[in-house]
């Protein structure tokens, strides 16, 4: 997910476009993701040198209500 392609979409609502990238930031790469994530679905893929790997396909997120405001 591209997001330089969501801040074109909110692009009316600078704020907007700043909580998304926050939050999409937070979900990819926060050392605290097994505090709030739970990996619902993951498949087998090959990755490019040939390696097998688990990618993840689905999950459910947990915020507390004030993050969510």
């Amino acid at each position: 997910l591209s997001v330089a392609l969501s801040g074109t979409v909110l692009s009316r609502c600078p704020a907007c476009a700043r909580n998304f990238a926050n939050l999409h930031c937070t979900n990819a790469c926060s050392p605290n993701q097994s505090l709030f994530i739970n990996v619902t679905r993951a498949v087998n893929r090959t990755a490019p040198l040939g390696t097998p790997q688990l990618a993840v396909v689905e999950y459910q997120v947990f915020y507390r209500q004030d993050y969510a405001d």
